[in-house]
């Protein structure tokens, strides 16, 4: 990490000398840690100047986690606002491109007494739940597939999916009324409201999502209880460029 370190903070293609100055390390070590770094494709050399400098693998790690951090900052708001129009808990999620699932970055509890304790920043799929689902029916047709080719089990009933074109009509459904709901997908007991964020692209970068305890759910809210959700999630997408029509 010192040697990635060095690199990364050089402003510049660094060369073999300075890395060594700057880590402390003999010449060969530095050498040998530059090739396992280069294996991990977070470091390159150039031949023509034999020095050293990040790949763009590193830069876009570099800027995924700099858009996570940014979009959590820039929910925050948003979260708070669903939740004081809404009266429940509002959770933003984020996709994670590598490994196709998704994270609870941020949450905004709710002012009620019964609510749930959310674990932020773990890996779950994206093929269960209100959260997921509307990522995903935002994603492209590729990204789609592989998805679905997984074929994760249920995060809170260890449930089998169901076929693929039966979650392709309900992403159909999730792509005509602009939110997903479910019922216990991930949280048993709950109800999820999700709507999802765009980028400028018009691809799915996660989430914003009601989780509602079942004995609190009213199904004739449910229309209202989405637009809320929907409304914050087009802000979102507004900001990170995505033109929002209708």
């Amino acid at each position: 990490m010192a040697v990635f370190r060095a690199v990364v903070e050089a402003g510049e293609d660094v060369g073999v000398a300075a890395v060594t100055e700057a880590v402390g390390l003999p010449r060969p070590t530095v050498h040998r840690l530059l090739d396992l770094l280069a294996k991990e494709d977070m470091v390159e050399y150039v031949p023509e100047t034999r020095r050293w400098r990040p790949t763009a693998e590193c830069q876009r790690l570099g800027a995924l986690l700099a858009a996570r951090r940014d979009l959590v900052r820039l929910a925050r708001p948003v979260l708070a606002e669903v939740v004081r129009r809404s009266q429940e808990a509002c959770l933003l999620g984020v996709y994670l491109p590598n490994r196709r699932e998704m994270i609870y970055a941020a949450e905004h509890s709710s002012p009620n007494p019964l609510s749930y304790r959310i674990e932020l920043n773990a890996p779950v799929p994206v093929n269960w739940g209100a959260s997921g689902r509307s990522i995903l029916a935002f994603l492209t047709d590729e990204e789609i597939d592989a998805v679905l080719a997984e074929r994760a089990p249920a995060p809170g009933t260890g449930e089998k999916p169901p076929a693929a074109q039966v979650l392709r009509r309900e992403l159909e459904l999730v792509r005509e009324q602009g939110y997903a709901f479910s019922r216990g997908q991930k949280i048993p007991g709950s109800r999820g409201i999700a709507a999802p964020i765009l980028g400028a692209d018009g691809i799915a970068v996660g989430s914003l999502t009601l989780t509602i305890p079942e004995m609190r759910f009213r199904e004739d809210a449910k229309e209202q209880l989405a637009e809320m959700v929907m409304s914050g999630a087009r802000e979102l997408s507004s900001t990170l460029g995505h033109r929002v029509t209708g």
